[in-house]
């Protein structure tokens, strides 16, 4: 009898399981040990080696691109992985900040030690690792973004070693996917070396390095790319990659700084690349070796600040001219030559029309941002006949200076231009044009393409917005007739403007009546003609109208409860709106007054509609008692309005907004629900502007307190009003550019401040001492200012030192001693 079958112990088939899994970790490992010998064998290899692909079909695979960039050794590349990883380690957790650490001696006393900063370390490292492999580094997709990373850290010796390694394949480079980011970052930097060599201050490297003497200044570096590409920037500039290459390189030899802030400036960067860079963190995009503070003094150094950007240009060696020149000559082969986009190559065209070349360029999606640069750059000597805007303009600017009128042979100009004005590729070319030309040539653009056609150009899905960069620059006799115009334009056509959410031209029609002080009440009756609001009851309803961008007609037929959500075209026009001068804004404060708290409430919670109050309360034409009416309207609801992310926001604002008579009735109404107000999240930020213990206990020194902060507050809200119309005025004006005329704008507005401060002084009467000094030829005694006279006196230390007596005060001291 054949003996039973025995179970398995429960342990034996965890082990017999245990040994089979062991089994398959092992063949899974060596099966990925394979395919990465696999794949180093492959990079090791050289590229005409590779073995050829076959399609298949049969046919012959296509060659190998010469143009390809070598890949990375896989070690390297993971090294450099890792590098990007302890960078932000680093960051995170502080270092480079003065840091410290208790240690104990070896008295086994505790001290305090200042933690050591890793990072430059990290980044030496890194630079000697990347030696021999920049190429490479640049050409991956992946490691392309740490090279950038490093870059923002390298001092000047450091940039221009890497862009030296880079000489004599530049043109590959440029046009590569990867390694085009990694020299518009390099370009871009390399400014502000040529600014220092330029001034003198040329970087020296380590004692160590044997090319210290022989290494070319970032001057003959830039100047040695851009010889080496200049053969070939016809077809560059149509190279969805080089193009932005040359538009930085441009930007530097002109001096005019290139900032990765502001992408949408000048169009640097495509905004794939800047959304890319945005997702990269914090410490991408500036020196992750400087802590924040030592970041923001570097920023406010360089003019590149909140609000300064761009604010100075570069200084420029001479060599630069010429080499501008060279480049002008190159691009101005567009009008002989013609571009095959398959092969990307230039070749000649027979007997083209004169500027055909350049014409096309600018109506390009990859090259019209390269003639944009070229015309703000042509624009800070002055627009010239034959240059690249009279080219763009089909002779315009040469008619202007020969004293013609526009309408002479418009013929070619009309066509073009009216498919420049449609086209969403170029309509920002035109917009360029229409905000830089000097004045006559602005009348004669305005004259031949908009007046009599703004009903169909405002309707357009791309044309209503380089109308409303023309509006913003009409003067009185053009805003009259352009009133005129619209006024003429069926009520229902105007409404299509505004259902199909295009309110680019009523919006600079309200902000050119502010800032000319013509037609306010004549562009307020448009307004509410184009929502249908006519009656006094109707014109409550413009706030929710005008928000949701809802005709009258519309918003009756909404469902009872239905709440459409506020659009931000819809925010914007009533911030314009009330700022217009009184009384033309006054049917916004009456619909705001009119609207119920909830409605006021869910209005103040908004991000997108909040923007209405805030305008109200700091907007200076705004007039004060509508200011006052909307505060009081508020007492007894501040508390629920405070308990929000975002109405705790128009809760400080109306603190600070208000006088000091209408502080102390908003603490009174908050002064028995202080404990509700410190419990919650975000009203706590609010009691605590409020100062509530100090007016329970206090009052009177409360009052004082609050009338300094108000005076204060309204200085500041007068600062910021007249920064912001030297801006509208430098918007409107003519001028190299943006950035550069909202500069002189900006100085011209603070000499001419400066000067009526200067007049406002009064001379006080002379006394003995002016006697004194006037005896001794000195002249009166100036009187010190209420600045100086408020000031504490500066206590003196021992790093102060007695300065000698400045020559020609002898007299001045002797005078002195005599009187006493």
């Amino acid at each position: 009898m054949p003996r039973p079958r025995q179970r398995q112990s429960a342990n034996a088939r965890k082990e017999e399981k245990r040994l089979k899994r062991e089994q398959q970790e092992k063949e899974e490992q060596a099966k990925l040990e394979w395919e990465r010998r696999q794949r180093e064998r492959k990079t090791r290899m050289e590229w005409d080696q590779l073995p050829k692909q076959q399609r298949l079909d049969g046919a012959a695979a296509p060659p190998i691109d010469p143009n390809a960039l070598p890949e990375p050794d896989p070690d390297t590349k993971a090294y450099f992985k890792r590098v990007s990883e302890q960078i932000d380690e680093m960051t995170a957790q502080g270092h480079g900040k003065t840091a410290t650490q208790l240690v104990v001696d070896d008295n086994g006393d505790e001290i305090e030690e200042q933690i050591e900063d890793e990072r430059p370390l990290l980044l030496r490292s890194a630079l000697e690792s990347l030696s021999g492999h920049e190429v490479e580094l640049a050409g991956d997709g992946e490691t392309s973004v740490v090279l950038e990373q490093l870059l923002y850290a390298m001092d000047d010796f450091a940039k221009r070693v890497l862009l030296d390694r880079f000489v004599g394949q530049f043109e590959r480079l440029v046009k590569h996917r990867s390694a085009s980011h990694v020299l518009q970052t390099l370009f871009e930097l390399a400014g502000e070396t040529v600014d220092r060599e330029t001034r003198g201050n040329i970087a020296a490297g380590p004692s160590t390095a044997g090319d210290t003497q022989t290494l070319p200044t970032m001057t003959e570096l830039i100047v040695s790319t851009v010889t080496e590409l200049v053969p070939t920037l016809p077809s560059l500039i149509y190279d969805p990659f080089a193009s932005h290459c040359v538009r930085i390189l441009l930007l530097v030899l002109s001096g005019v700084p290139a900032s990765s802030a502001d992408p949408k400036a000048r169009g640097e960067r495509s905004k794939k690349s800047a959304q890319f860079r945005k997702g990269q963190g914090a410490t991408f995009g500036r020196n992750w070796l400087a802590d924040d503070a030592a970041f923001a003094k570097q920023q406010d150094v360089n003019g590149k600040g909140k609000g300064k950007a761009n604010a100075d240009r570069f200084a420029i060696p001479a060599d630069f001219g010429k080499v501008l020149v060279e480049v002008r000559a190159s691009l101005n082969a567009l009008d002989t030559t013609a571009v095959d986009f398959a092969t990307g190559n230039a070749v000649p065209t027979a007997g083209p029309v004169a500027g055909e070349g350049v014409r096309r360029a600018a109506m390009h999606e990859v090259a019209g941002p390269v003639m944009r640069i070229l015309i703000e750059l042509e624009a800070l000597d002055g627009w010239r006949a034959g240059g690249w805007a009279d080219r763009i303009l089909c002779g315009l600017v040469t008619q202007v200076e020969a004293g013609e009128s526009s309408s002479v042979g418009s013929d070619l100009r009309e066509e073009y231009l009216a498919g420049l004005l449609r086209h969403p590729a170029s309509s920002p070319t035109f917009e360029m044009l229409l905000r830089l030309a000097p004045k006559p040539v602005f009348d004669g653009l305005w004259d031949d393409f908009f007046v009599g056609k703004l009903h169909r150009l405002a309707a357009n899905a791309v044309a209503n917005f380089v109308v409303a960069v023309g509006v913003s620059r009409i003067d009185e006799v053009q805003m009259q007739r352009l009133v005129q115009e619209l006024k003429a334009v069926a009520t229902e056509r105007r409404g299509e403007w505004i259902d199909n959410f295009r309110t680019g031209v009523l919006r600079a029609l309200m902000e050119s009546a502010t800032r000319l002080s013509a037609c306010e009440a004549e562009v307020s009756e448009i307004l509410l003609d184009t929502f249908g609001l006519q009656s006094d009851e109707e014109r409550k309803l413009v706030v929710p109208c005008v928000l949701t961008l809802n005709r009258l007609v519309y918003w009756k037929k909404l469902a009872a409860g239905a709440t459409p959500e506020p659009s931000t075209q819809g925010s914007v026009l009533l911030q314009t709106w009330l700022r217009l001068h009184a009384p033309h804004n006054q049917v916004v404060l009456d619909s705001i007054a009119a609207l119920p708290f909830d409605s006021l409430l869910a209005l103040s919670r908004s991000a997108t509609s909040s923007r209405i109050l805030d305008v109200l309360l700091t907007s200076p034409t705004v007039p004060p008692r509508g200011l006052r009416t909307f505060i009081m309207s508020l007492l007894g609801h501040y508390a629920t309005l405070a308990d929000d992310r975002i109405g705790s926001r128009v809760a400080e604002r109306c603190f600070a907004s208000a006088d000091v008579y209408l502080k102390d009735k908003i603490a009174q109404s908050l002064f028995d629900q202080q404990n509700d107000l410190q419990r919650s999240a975000y009203a706590h930020f609010f009691a605590r502007k409020l100062e509530l213990p100090l007016w329970g206990r206090k009052r009177e020194d409360w009052k004082a307190k609050m009338a300094r902060i108000t005076n204060e507050e309204k200085a500041r809200l007068k600062a910021e009003n007249d920064s912001a119309e030297a801006q509208a005025q430098a918007a409107a004006a003519p001028g190299p550019s943006t950035a550069v005329a909202g500069v002189t704008a900006g100085a011209g507005a603070g000499e001419a401040n400066e000067s009526k401060r200067s007049k406002k002084k009064r001379e006080r009467k002379a006394d003995e001492v002016d006697e004194i000094f006037a005896a001794a030829g000195a002249g009166p005694a100036q009187a010190p200012s209420t600045a100086d006279a408020e000031r504490p006196a500066k206590k003196k230390s021992k790093k102060d030192k007695v300065k000698p007596a400045e020559p020609g005060m002898e007299d001045v001291f002797a005078a002195i001693k005599a009187s006493v």
